[in-house]
């Protein structure tokens, strides 16, 4: 009621006002207008304004988007400029704009862009104000996604010299992008597969062998098998209080009976003790029966494990190059041979161990560093794939000295992956090995006739496609695998290899065809920027 007596004056007064044709309300009308054109002109110019900061924040967010994703480039900075100009519009209302004020913190992983813009005004020029000014602001940061990373990387003697320290470059390039200036990430697990013609499973994960297998293997030979004088190179030692050559290290049983004694290790009668030599480094036999290719875990299907035997030949014919040791020289320190094929011994081209679940980025480091190239028995990527499989697989957690570890393939918001890098063909060596022959490997020789085949190329073919079906049954399960080959040769061969790593990967835009050290760097710099998974922060 008070409202209606308050209005009702100010009614009537408006309605005499409107009918009153005197000049001097003509003039209050006039004045009465001026003050009405600046709210409009304010609210138009105002509109205007937020229309223009708004699109500016929209091209800013896909411009820093963008940067993200080449965040280590040279023209990373280019990128953002493009992308920013491209989503704006050319000549967008006119607009005059500032330069972009770009910020990246390495540290942090994230990039800040900064714009503004100033457009003419319509209506406020009549009351002075000409521009308006308006300014946005983002940042992108990379996100830590969970993720576990596997490294199976070529470590044969192929890849010796240049070749390898170009991977150790490669490598330790992914790893800067994926850590930043951080040592460690949260949910963030690398683990690395070096390989060659075997895998290197580590001798503390001896318990993964069929019962027996180890104590049975030739680690320590008597005096009148080989003399103190014989008894010499790299991993091996005259044990002189038993008169015995040890491959490895010594261990004396004095529970054992000189029957037990028999088939581990040499009888000493003085003593009633029993001299074993443990001179396995870690490497293991392909599983058979298809066993090669599964990611059955050891309960259900152990391993044998990898040892060289001595070449047999007839009596007299002893040849050095087909690792023809004992009575002559051992020589295992492979890394020392890293131009020629000159080792021997039973871990002949066993290389450094598969490292597992490495949070910290000095841990994974220096397992890089440790790679090198590996001679003899040639070069079996499958197994290299299987074994990063077995270190992904949710059937192995708590085998590699995590009890949680791998996590489930649907872990929310985790990703799991494998980057497989090779230089050549899948082979078993023939270069020093009898007419018809190849290398020992970890499918035997080839006149074992382990794959099906008794013919070097045969059994090229069978690893191809066994290879072909872990990377299969890996992408079945969603696991995301980047393939690179690296220098592999322009021949018909090398173009089987290259098809066969491009069928492997998960998308022909996650295989890379790599001929220099540049090209490969480029190429784990791709993938790694890819890793790299990119949130809107603020």
């Amino acid at each position: 009621m008070r409202l209606a007596r308050f209005c009702k004056p100010w009614a009537r007064a408006l309605r005499r006002l409107g009918q009153d044709r005197r000049g001097g309300v003509a003039v209050f009308l006039a004045v009465m207008l001026i003050p009405l054109i600046g709210f409009v002109g304010i609210s138009i110019d105002t509109a205007r304004g937020y229309f223009l900061k708004a699109r500016l924040y929209q091209a800013l967010d896909a411009a820093a988007l963008a940067g993200g994703r080449v965040f280590f480039e040279e023209d990373r900075n280019q990128d953002i400029q493009d992308f920013f100009a491209a989503n704006l519009g050319e000549g967008f209302m006119d607009a005059t704009l500032s330069p972009l004020d770009i910020t990246a913190d390495q540290d942090e992983g994230s990039i800040e862009v900064v714009a503004s813009a100033t457009i003419d005004t319509t209506f406020l020029q009549l009351l002075g104000h000409s521009t308006i000014t308006v300014s946005a602001r983002t940042v992108v940061q990379r996100a830590d996604r969970g993720m576990e990373l596997v490294l199976v990387l070529d470590n044969t003697g192929s890849m010796r010299g240049s070749k390898m320290n170009n991977l150790r470059v490669a490598a330790h390039e992914l790893v800067d992008i994926l850590y930043g200036n951080r040592q460690s990430i949260p949910n963030f697990w690398i683990s690395l597969a070096p390989y060659s013609a075997t895998i290197n499973i580590d001798r503390q994960n001896a318990g993964w062998l069929a019962a027996g297998s180890i104590e049975a293997l030739p680690y320590e030979f008597s005096a009148d098998v080989v003399t103190q004088a014989d008894c010499q190179g790299t991993n091996v030692e005259w044990d002189a209080a038993h008169q015995t050559c040890i491959i490895g290290e010594t261990t004396v049983d004095a529970t054992m009976t000189e029957g037990e004694c028999g088939p581990v290790g040499v009888w000493h009668a003085d003593t009633n003790s029993c001299v074993i030599g443990d001179g396995w480094k870690g490497c293991v036999m392909a599983r058979l029966n298809g066993e090669d290719q599964t990611d059955t875990p050891p309960a259900l299907a152990p391993f044998q494990p990898y040892y060289w035997p001595s070449w047999d030949g007839v009596e007299g014919d002893h040849e050095p190059r087909y690792n023809d040791y004992l009575p002559t020289d051992i020589d295992e320190s492979e890394a020392t041979n890293t131009n020629s094929n000159d080792g021997i011994g039973p871990n002949l081209g066993c290389g450094p161990e598969i490292r597992p679940f490495m949070t910290q980025r000095t841990a994974v480091e220096a397992a890089v560093d440790n790679m090198d190239s590996w001679h003899r028995g040639g070069t079996a990527t499958n197994l290299g794939m299987a074994w990063g499989w077995r270190l992904l697989s949710p059937r192995w957690r708590g085998l590699w000295g995590l009890s949680d570890m791998p996590l489930d393939y649907d872990e929310p918001l985790n990703e799991k992956v494998v980057v497989v890098l090779t230089d050549g063909y899948n082979q078993m060596y023939a270069g020093h090995a009898p007419s018809g022959d190849s290398d020992f490997s970890s499918y035997d020789r080839v006149s074992a006739n382990v794959l099906g085949s008794t013919s070097v190329n045969g059994a090229r073919q069978v690893l191809n496609q066994r290879m072909v079906n872990i990377c299969q049954s890996m992408k079945d399960e969603d696991i995301v695998v980047y393939a690179i080959t690296f220098s592999v040769a322009n021949n018909s061969g090398g173009n089987q290899i290259r098809q066969i790593f491009q069928d492997c990967a998960t998308t022909p835009a996650h295989y890379f065809d790599s001929y220099t050290g540049a090209q490969l760097e480029a190429a784990f710099r791709t993938i790694g920027q890819q890793l790299s998974n990119l949130r809107i922060k603020e």
